[in-house]
């Protein structure tokens, strides 16, 4: 007889079954079967979607999207994170240990902050700067490269800012870090370039579009103007402090929610599809198997509970909650840029590759 399946497992089969079932529906309509087969049209299909719904709510209910989006999936995105940047690729144990690091120092400094110890941020953000630049130096394969040149005058430069002026800075980030995950999807896991490429244009078409477009000032006329008592003044106030006029200030507030949006989208569908071998997607159970196998028995009932505490606490205090989370998450904005910049190091340079190529070598 087969052994009993853990607790966890067994509670996740009915899950499993009704996936099974909607499954099997879909796959009876033709034109969702061409669709959801193949990995290279399932991902795109549902992140235009999942960006056709964002960019209604972006217009309507900018604040909603602002306000429940870190309470619900700001966790869960984190864990993404940590697994598809440090504990999944194969990294030499040195820059693994770099990278979890860094962000547990980041971490640590946002909660010096929370606690009250002020006038920490452009420490912060040269340490931020310095992980980034480190993580680059190890991904390099010789230390005579113009990319490591590029990236350190970017460190140089984003120093010099940070020390002078960080809260304009760390703004900056905030909208920055934002278009990083698709940066991220595009170029280090999307199998086909040609259609990263088409997405991402369409998905920074519709972001400009809300910048540029009245639709956020008809929306904030005509939809909801506030979400659990953020107003979508104050958010622009947070968002847009230099901007004057109020339309144009929707127009970023709305912008950054749908991204935003779509940071969590790509994080939590995309990047996870693409990691997985096959046409095929994980189902719950093949799912919670491969977070305990990476995070471990603790490390999975951690997460667990932050995962379910995080929303938990946005039922009392919503807007508390979603402030110490934003300010808790920086560091995965810099995560991201080391990551990439790790990863930018250690590909070969184009002339490298065509000589190498040329020579008839692997």
């Amino acid at each position: 007889m087969a052994a009993a399946l853990p607790s966890t497992e067994a509670w996740l089969r009915p899950l499993d079954r009704a996936r099974t079932a909607l499954f099997v529906c879909a796959l009876e309509l033709a034109p969702l079967r061409s669709v959801l087969v193949e990995k290279r049209h399932r991902i795109p299909a549902l992140l235009l979607a999942h960006a056709a719904v964002a960019f209604v709510l972006a217009v309507f209910a900018p604040t909603l999207l602002l306000v429940v989006g870190p309470l619900l999936l700001g966790v869960p995105h984190l864990l993404a994170d940590l697994r598809y940047l440090v504990l999944r690729p194969r990294l030499a144990k040195l820059a693994r240990a770099w990278l979890f690091g860094g962000a547990l120092l980041m971490l640590g400094l946002r909660i010096a902050d929370l606690a009250g110890f002020s006038g920490l941020l452009r420490y912060e953000l040269l340490l931020a700067a310095l992980w980034v630049a480190g993580s680059a130096a190890l991904g390099a394969t010789r230390y005579r490269d113009f990319r490591l040149l590029v990236i350190g005058l970017a460190v140089l430069a984003f120093s010099a800012l940070a020390w002078l002026a960080p809260a304009t800075v760390r703004l900056v980030m905030a909208h920055a870090h934002n278009p990083i995950a698709l940066l991220i999807w595009a170029l280090l896991f999307c199998q086909g370039r040609g259609r990263a490429l088409a997405v991402a244009s369409v998905l920074t078409a519709g972001a400009l579009l809300l910048v540029a477009s009245p639709l956020a000032w008809l929306g904030f006329k005509h939809g909801l103007q506030q979400s659990f008592g953020l107003h979508a003044f104050a958010a622009a106030d947070q968002l847009a402090p230099f901007v004057q006029r109020a339309p144009l200030a929707l127009g970023v507030v709305a912008s950054f929610a749908f991204l935003q949006s779509l940071h969590y989208a790509i994080w939590l569908h995309a990047i996870p599809q693409e990691a997985t071998r096959g046409e095929g997607t994980l189902s719950f159970r093949m799912s919670y198997r491969a977070l305990r196998g990476e995070l471990g028995s603790w490390g999975l009932r951690l997460a667990a509970v932050l995962v379910v505490a995080v929303p938990l606490f946005g039922l009392l205090s919503p807007l508390r909650t979603q402030s110490v989370y934003l300010s808790l998450a920086t560091f995965h904005a810099y995560l991201e840029l080391g990551a990439l910049s790790l990863w930018w190091l250690a590909r070969p340079p184009r002339a490298v590759s065509r000589a190498t190529a040329r020579c008839g070598a692997p």
